[in-house]
């Protein structure tokens, strides 16, 4: 495998690793990943403070093992990256997703007539919307699917609330005593509220920094309707001790598509695409991801993927 560093977009503001096998006759097949939410570079990799994730890093170095090209790339204000990340709002993801797209399809290495896109997470959402146009040959949503990000937002307060409710001893006591799981439902809603109605890109709720702007877009955009105009062939993979997205949604992408759509939930993968051992429990994700960056992608995803992909090459 070789990787080589690039940039692009109108003045190469934006950087990412180009991936590819070392050597061959034609032009091949290429995929771009588009990243989860949060300030994460090309490897899915956040601030130094957070859990080292080396996702996307470890999906092209299997891609690229399965003969494709694969783009990756820092988002705005990340890695080496420029751009102001918490001002950055969801068209403006879509732009520079579509920047990606023209730069890895232009390639004279790459096949234009079979690139495929794969989002993780947010990049399930970015997804329809960057092929809109496009010609793609497929996407590959992983870890996300027919859920917008209210929803997921929701299925998240749900899962905290649910949390609360169950822990017992003195803890327990003092969370029903204060009626933690009420202030939750409310302080979400008027978290909402307050993001909803802003017309500034970056607002502050309780001293800290909000990318509203970023929120706001995400709660404009009808997620659903971008699923109904996809005009490619769908692979939509979720783990059943996914907390961040509701896992039980990857199978609603049917609903929405007219297109060839198949869906696959694999047991006890969680949102980083690693088979995790511990209870779903969203109380306790740092202690779950932990030094996860070390620990290899689930296998039956990768193979799930690999299948789906020799069939539509």
């Amino acid at each position: 495998m070789t990787e080589k560093e690039i940039q692009f977009g109108e003045k190469g503001q934006l950087a990412g690793s180009l991936s590819f096998p070392e050597t061959s006759p034609v032009a091949l097949p290429a995929i771009l990943i588009l990243a989860g939410s949060g300030p994460l570079d090309r490897n899915g990799n956040g601030t130094r403070k957070g859990p080292m994730l080396h996702l996307y890093n470890q999906l092209a170095a299997f891609l690229t093992e399965c003969g494709f090209v694969v783009l990756r790339y820092d988002k705005r204000g990340t890695g080496k990256s420029s751009g102001d990340f918490i001002k950055t709002g969801f068209w403006d993801l879509i732009d520079d997703a579509k920047a990606a797209l023209h730069f890895l399809r232009d390639q004279p290495i790459v096949d234009r007539n079979k690139v495929f896109i794969l989002g993780h997470s947010e990049g399930c959402m970015l997804a329809p919307e960057v092929a809109k146009g496009e010609g793609i040959q497929g996407l590959i949503f992983v870890a996300g699917a027919a859920q917008s990000l209210a929803d997921a937002q929701s299925y998240q307060r749900e899962l905290i609330v649910d949390s609360f409710q169950k822990t017992k001893g003195l803890k327990g006591k003092l969370i029903r005593l204060l009626n933690v799981t009420d202030k939750v439902k409310k302080q979400g809603q008027k978290f909402d509220r307050k993001v909803s109605m802003t017309k500034r890109d970056v607002i502050r709720y309780q001293g800290v920094k909000i990318n509203a702007k970023w929120f706001r877009e995400h709660y404009e955009h009808d997620v659903y309707q971008s699923l109904a105009e996809v005009t490619c062939p769908i692979l939509a993979v979720t783990g059943s001790k996914d907390v961040q997205a509701t896992p039980k949604q990857v199978h609603e992408v049917k609903k929405y598509t007219t297109v060839e759509t198949e869906t696959h939930i694999i047991k006890g993968m969680n949102h980083m695409l690693r088979d995790q051992d511990e209870d779903t429990d969203i109380l306790h994700l740092k202690k779950v991801y932990k030094n996860i960056g070390e620990k290899p992608l689930s296998k039956e995803l990768l193979t799930v993927v690999k299948s789906w992909l020799d069939r539509h090459v």
